[in-house]
This record gives C-alpha cells, sequence and structure tokens, in this order.
C-alpha cells in the first residue's frame, strides 16, 4: 500500500469501526463509506445508500435529496395536522403555520436541487437550492424560539428532518463544480 493511501485506508476503517460499534448494518460499498465520512450523520448516509447500486458522489446526492424531500413532506403533514388541534393556544397555531409554510420551503428546495442535479448539473445550483432548504427547518424552529414559554410540539421532527437536509448538503458539497 503507498504512503499516501494510508491515511484515507485508516479513515475508512476506522468509520467502519465506528459504525459497527453503533450497530449499524454491514457496509457493503466501499464508496459509501467513503463519501458518507463526509457527512454530520454518517449512520444515516449509510442507512440512505445502501439501496444505491451505483455509488457515486451523484447518486449519492440524489438518494440524500430524495429522503430528505420525502421526511420533509411527512413534517409538513405533521405541522398541518398539529393546527388543527383544539388544545394549542392561537400563539401555537400561528407558530405551526410558519412550520408548514417552513416544510413547504424545504420541500421546494430540495424538488429545485434535484431538478439541478439532473438537468443543469452545475454544484453551485444544487447548493444554493440546498442551502435555501435547510433555512427552512430553521424557520420553523425559530417561530416558537421567539415565543417565550410555548412548547415546541414539533422538537423531534424537526431535528430529523434537519438531519436530512444536513446529509444532503455534505452529499451535495462534494459533487464537482461540473460534472
Amino acid at each position: 500500500m503507498a504512503p499516501s493511501s494510508r491515511p484515507f485506508a485508516a479513515a475508512a476503517a476506522a468509520l467502519l469501526l465506528l459504525l459497527s460499534a453503533t450497530g449499524a448494518a454491514a457496509v457493503t460499498n466501499p464508496a459509501a463509506a467513503v463519501l458518507c465520512r463526509h457527512s454530520d450523520f454518517p449512520v444515516l448516509c449509510l442507512r440512505i445508500a445502501a439501496p444505491v447500486a451505483n455509488v457515486n458522489p451523484v447518486s449519492l446526492t440524489h438518494a440524500a435529496i430524495k429522503a430528505a424531500t420525502k421526511t420533509a413532506v411527512r413534517a409538513k403533514a405533521r405541522a398541518a395536522v398539529l393546527t388543527l388541534s383544539p388544545r394549542l393556544s392561537a400563539v401555537q397555531k400561528a407558530n405551526l403555520g410558519s412550520c408548514v409554510d417552513g416544510y413547504g420551503d424545504v420541500i421546494d428546495g430540495l424538488r429545485d436541487a434535484g431538478k439541478f442535479l439532473t438537468t443543469t448539473r452545475t454544484r453551485a445550483d444544487v447548493m444554493n437550492y440546498l442551502s435555501a432548504a435547510s433555512f427552512g427547518v430553521t424557520t420553523c424552529e425559530d417561530a416558537f424560539r421567539e415565543t417565550p414559554r410555548v412548547q415546541f410540539p414539533l422538537a423531534r421532527t424537526n431535528k430529523t428532518l434537519r438531519k436530512y437536509v444536513s446529509n444532503a448538503l455534505a452529499m451535495g458539497d462534494q459533487l464537482s463544480l461540473q460534472w
């Protein structure tokens, strides 16, 4: 093994060891392990990569966008259902309305990122829309943070969505400038 490839191999081995210690499924694709080590949530990344036949930065970014979009659609539906609860105050319902809008922006940003991933094929466009999607996640949380003594009923949902969008951003960041 060439000396220059040893740190790379050691990092991949360390990631595999970490993932096996956390109970993650066995990694069958070394390319996924390499790409996912750049994610803040490598176990989630590997779970998303598992069904991808040909793992590369483009295919993994596409899979991450698809998974984040699915999560955002569920989050928006959950927020919309909560706005109908008679137990919530008018302030909580208004904040949840901000979440519905913010999650809608997340969905739009992710779908646009996916579209640019397959059409214009420029990293800047994809990252621009993924960043916009990330902003939509924080919009919901901020609505509740700005209202003192109001519980955030979507904390767990928002945290999950933030992980998925962050993962998509990390994968998109590995795209070449033009591929």
